[in-house]
């Protein structure tokens, strides 16, 4: 089976360390497909890897194997692993420090099982990307079965995942209250408000992004004129607050963790949100 390898790292468009990676993973004597997911990754950020794994992944055919390097314990006793999510007649197979930047893909696709790999004496403190990685890449592409690689794991580990909290459920209204957690390369900030959210919206009327409010709700981003500030639902899967033509993190100072909420009255400010 010809196969796609994908690399994630946090080393940066052109970095020497990038061609490093692939200059090992191309001593395979296998033919496969090498996909870049991104190398702008910000630096030790595992969140962001979280994410963008998350979301990349299952846009690649079954069968993958991809490669993940933002590692900001690299050289510590955190374990490297190789995991299969999926299903086995339909899975994905990883290669990744065990940091929890696999978070977000097991939320959506089942482990299937996973193992520790073997840091060789010989191996860069500083790189196991190249050193530990790659060659194991190489060998899996060869052929060799996971059950070689190393002890069983029963579970990987995990980052913290900020979810939204509706006030309706204890009481104190109907506002419904989340955050930043993704910020792309237009500048349109993604919340952790699911899609399903929608029609609560809709309803409300507004988007409150820190002290900002939205009030034009869209399909899409070309439904108002350039310079307008916009909440859709992104193909992502989450309610997120645009700018047409321009950055709204720019425009509302926003980041990963500024505060959101939809609420239908805009005279109630949540202190939290100040």
């Amino acid at each position: 089976m010809h196969r796609v390898v994908t690399l994630t790292t946090d080393f940066g468009s052109g970095s020497g360390y990038v061609a490093q990676l692939k200059g090992r993973l191309l001593h395979a004597t296998t033919p496969f497909t090498l996909v870049d997911i991104s190398h702008d990754v910000p630096p030790h950020d595992v969140r962001a890897a979280a994410w963008l794994v998350g979301h990349s992944c299952g846009a690649f055919p079954a069968g993958t194997l991809h490669i993940v390097v933002v590692d900001p314990g690299v050289g510590t006793a955190r374990p490297l692993v190789w995991a299969r999510l999926g299903t086995q007649a339909g899975h994905h197979d990883f290669l990744c420090p065990d940091n929890g930047a696999l978070t977000l893909a097991l939320a959506r696709l089942p482990l299937v099982a996973a193992r520790a790999i073997h840091v060789p004496s010989d191996a860069a403190a500083t790189f196991h990307g190249r050193d530990v990685l790659a060659p194991l890449a190489v060998r899996l592409l060869e052929g060799m079965q996971p059950e070689a690689i190393g002890d069983p794991l029963g579970q990987l580990a995990s980052i913290g995942w900020p979810e939204p909290h509706d006030s309706a459920t204890d009481g104190q209204g109907g506002s419904v209250r989340g955050e930043i957690i993704h910020v792309d390369t237009f500048g349109n900030l993604v919340t952790n408000l699911p899609a399903s959210l929608l029609p609560r919206l809709a309803a409300a009327g507004r988007l409150r992004v820190g002290t900002h409010e939205i009030v034009s709700i869209v399909r899409t981003y070309g439904d108002m004129p350039p310079g307008t500030a916009v909440a859709l639902v992104g193909s992502q899967g989450f309610i997120e607050a645009a700018v047409v033509g321009g950055r709204a993190d720019k425009r509302f100072a926003a980041g990963i963790g500024t505060r959101v909420a939809i609420d239908s009255n805009s005279l109630l400010i949540d202190p939290s949100l100040t």
